[in-house]
């Protein structure tokens, strides 16, 4: 094979590559959606416990702890994701 042929395969793993990576970061974007509507629907529900059950409004604060770790680890991931891709796309601007 010659040169070019290869760096064409070459580039063509490495764009699969990164098609991987932003179908992720779609489908983490969905998850981190659904994530957020919760947490709204939950600090709505946190508001009136508060004062009429307060061990309710403490298992709903729970939830919320753990929703807001869930989406903190997802914000993260997107970005490492991100930081990634750009990261590849600008050393195969260097190659050329």
């Amino acid at each position: 094979m010659k040169a070019k042929k290869l760096m064409e395969l070459v580039s063509q793993f490495l764009d699969a590559d990164s098609k991987t990576q932003q179908e992720e970061i779609k489908s983490i974007r969905k998850v981190l959606k659904e994530l957020k509507g919760k947490e709204l629907k939950l600090r709505a529900k946190l508001a009136e416990k508060t004062h009429s059950d307060p061990e309710d409004a403490e298992a709903i604060k729970l939830k919320l702890d753990v929703i807001y770790a869930q989406r903190r680890k997802g914000v993260m991931k997107v970005f490492t994701l991100k930081r990634k891709s750009v990261t590849n796309k600008n050393t195969d601007k260097v190659d050329d």
